[in-house]
Order: structure tokens, then C-alpha cells, then sequence
């Protein structure tokens, strides 16, 4: 929906979350919230997904999930989803920490 101008590449990452509980319009108001958000690339919502890429060194995964709750909906709380919000929270960690390093370098 919009490309922020000031996205590190080198910490871009692109998230592909499964959604519960949300209807249409609530979708629509959250897509909206998202692509004004600080670090958003793009954001793509479809049905009960969310496609978010952002810059991991502004936003992170508990702010995406933070703001999915403030309109009412949440991640799935299937396995799968769950596995996946904690890798992604993990490497989100270590890129981080790896881009840290390069500045101090």
C-alpha cells in the first residue's frame, strides 16, 4: 500500500501471518493503520492474511501483532502460526543485533 522512503534493506522482512477474528471492514481500517505506520514497505491483507513487509530495525513482529489487536483481531492460535511468530520474533533478534554490530564497526 506504501513505500516508505526511509527502509533499510538491509533489514527489510517480509511476514505472512494468519488472522482470526476479524470482518472486512476491520480489515480495511488495518491495512489503513499499517501502510502509515514507521517501517512499513507494503502490506497486503486478503481474507484472514496478512502479507506485511517492514524494516525489522523500526518495527517489530510485537508491534504488528499490537496493532492487529487494537482493531479487534489476533494471529491465529493454530501451531503453525504460533512456530512462525517465534522464529520471526528470533530472527528479527539477530538482525538486530547483527546490524548493531555493523554500525559500530
Amino acid at each position: 500500500m506504501s513505500l516508505n522512503a526511509q527502509i533499510d534493506e538491509r533489514a527489510l522482512v517480509r511476514r505472512h501471518l494468519k488472522l482470526d477474528h476479524l470482518n472486512q471492514l476491520q480489515i480495511e481500517k488495518m491495512a489503513d493503520a499499517f501502510s502509515v505506520e514507521p517501517g512499513v514497505a507494503k502490506v497486503v491483507v486478503r481474507k484472514q492474511w496478512l502479507d506485511i513487509d517492514y524494516d525489522a530495525g523500526v518495527l517489530t513482529l510485537d508491534r504488528v501483532i499490537a496493532l492487529l489487536e487494537a482493531y479487534g483481531g489476533e494471529l491465529s492460535d493454530d501451531w503453525w502460526t504460533a512456530f512462525k511468530a517465534h522464529w520471526y520474533r528470533k530472527r528479527e533478534e539477530k538482525l538486530r543485533a547483527r546490524l548493531a554490530r555493523e554500525e559500530d564497526s
